[in-house]
């Protein structure tokens, strides 16, 4: 703790002022860094402690299996949520969920002829009956809650009963809208496009409105199933809330490459809108020059665009791209895209491999700066499962890139020069779902992002021995977790803060012992 008071007095010192260290989906700087606190971290990430389990069971076990009505719906505890993860801010965490509610249920499954279909001939004993009864309700109660960073204890929790819609969210396809929090407010969306507000200290509800078109279908599609007493599935809103020069940036959902919508945070009401502009998986970059803040978005149909927050107008635009499904991850001076190549999945598919390419930023325009070439270990993916994660991390005028390979199909993590692209240390993986955050002087790295059997490890960043740890820690409870996208964990002042699959948050402390 004196660490943390000391980098923020240096911080003062300097004339900035700290941000809050996690205030959204992509973290405080907009390109998921974690801000530097000045802390020792563990040299094994198995020497962890656990430090608390929240005190608030009710966050659900977010990503199912793909065929597991009978594994998620009875047989493992809790309830369906969400995939999003958690923000923190003023002292807290703040999660956003949804929890079956209501009386009308599921009697007819999108999956199975009937309920007893769905028991798949296997008994149920009467708790597992009970659950997959309550788990099948239609519709649900749309929740954001307030953890206290330092205890776990429940600060508050706002429910709007009834409002949102109950989902089998399976593997594919999760609800993964993360908050926001700004100038003291938190900002949610529930599972039908409705938007609320509540007071960060203590979850009075400030305002909600609605996200238009999409929010309209997605009431239409409610009342369907509640005619047809059917369970609906998964939805695929990847896209979480952020918020930009004080201005509340949210997703509209309305097609392959969506809108965005800029709102007034302190009364809802819309300012601007710009289409098509950000990949349906990607939460937009907040990308900051001379103290302004801009919007940087990349799409499906292979464009980047940098917007200006205060009214929505697109500065310029980069066309020509690859698909950029995944989030972007901005330094000060480059952003780093699918630049684009001619080498197909297979031969006669349309699909194609990316190749990172470098655009150097400045508001008047971007400029090519780089682009790899087309060598066998440095292609990615750019089709489903893996297209839409988050791969890349930049720091310090370095870049952490995984790629995919052609040659044996082997997953590979390199250390790239910021500024020319070139590999200064590489190492072979045995994952293709690799999520990881620059923290202090390491990489804090999670083994599987996509499926929930948690592996943690700390790597070094020197070039000079950059190689994939031994082994991996797995903690005590299971992480919660999405696919096409990676469920963003805060990492804050050497602590990692987990959604569990048990419906809660587990702090561990990674930090190492003070001498």
């Amino acid at each position: 703790m004196k660490r943390s008071m000391l980098a923020l007095l240096v911080a003062l010192v300097a004339g900035q002022e700290a941000p809050e260290p996690w205030p959204q989906a992509n973290g405080p700087y907009g390109n998921y860094t974690p801000r530097r606190y000045g802390v020792r971290l563990l040299d094994d990430a198995g020497q962890a402690r656990q430090l608390w389990l929240s005190e608030d069971d009710d966050l659900g076990y977010a990503k199912g299996s793909a065929s597991g009505y009978l594994q998620n719906l009875a047989r493992w505890p809790g309830h369906p949520g969400s995939s999003s993860g958690p923000i923190a801010a003023e002292g807290k965490l703040f999660v956003t969920t949804i929890r079956p509610s209501g009386d009308p249920w599921a009697e007819n499954l999108p999956q199975y002829k009937s309920f007893d279909d769905a028991r798949q001939g296997k008994p149920l004993a009467e708790e597992e009956l009970a659950r997959m009864r309550r788990n099948l309700r239609i519709l649900a109660d749309d929740l954001t809650v307030a953890i206290d960073l330092e205890t776990g204890k429940t600060a508050w929790k706002a429910v709007e009963e009834g409002k949102g819609l109950n989902r089998y969210m399976g593997k594919r396809q999760g609800f993964c809208v993360s908050p926001a929090w700004h100038a003291g407010a938190v900002f949610s969306m529930g599972t039908t496009g409705l938007l609320y507000a509540y007071e960060a200290a203590t979850g009075r509800k400030l305002w909600e409105t609605d996200i238009g078109p999409a929010h309209r279908k997605a009431l239409e599609h409610k009342a369907a199933v509640l005619e047809k007493k059917t369970l609906p599935g998964g939805m695929g809103w990847d896209v979480s809330l952020v918020v930009a020069g004080g201005v509340l940036v949210v997703p509209l959902f309305d097609g392959t490459d969506v809108g965005l919508r800029g709102v007034d945070p302190k009364t809802g009401k819309t300012l601007w809108e710009v289409p098509k502009a950000c990949s349906r998986h990607a939460t937009p970059a907040v990308w900051t020059r001379d103290g302004k803040p801009y919007v940087l978005t990349a799409t499906v149909s292979g464009k980047l665009h940098l917007i200006d927050p205060a009214d929505g107008k697109v500065l310029w635009t980069v066309e020509g791209l690859g698909p950029n499904h995944f989030s972007l991850t901005p330094s000060d001076r480059h952003v780093f895209v699918n630049g684009g190549s001619d080498r197909p999945r297979k031969e006669g598919d349309d699909e194609k491999y990316g190749l990172l390419a470098a655009y150097r930023l400045d508001p008047k325009g971007a400029t090519p700066a780089w682009k790899h070439p087309p060598e066998p270990e440095l292609f990615f993916q750019t089709w489903m499962d893996s297209c839409a994660r988050r791969f890349l991390a930049v720091r310090d005028g370095r870049v952490l890139f995984r790629a995919y390979g052609l040659d044996k199909g082997e997953k590979r993590l390199f250390i790239l020069d910021e500024d020319t692209g070139k590999v200064l240390a590489g190492t072979v993986l045995d994952s293709p779902a690799l999520q990881f955050y620059p923290a202090e002087d390491r990489l804090l790295a999670i083994r599987d992002a996509s499926h929930s059997d948690t592996e943690l490890a700390l790597i070094g960043l020197d070039p000079a021995g950059f190689r994939a740890p031994a082994g991996f820690w797995s903690p005590p409870h299971l992480q919660t977790t999405a696919y096409e996208v990676y469920l963003e964990h805060p990492f804050v002042d050497g602590r990692l803060y987990l959604r569990t699959k048990d419906g809660r948050i587990a702090c561990y402390d990674l930090r190492a012992p003070a001498k």
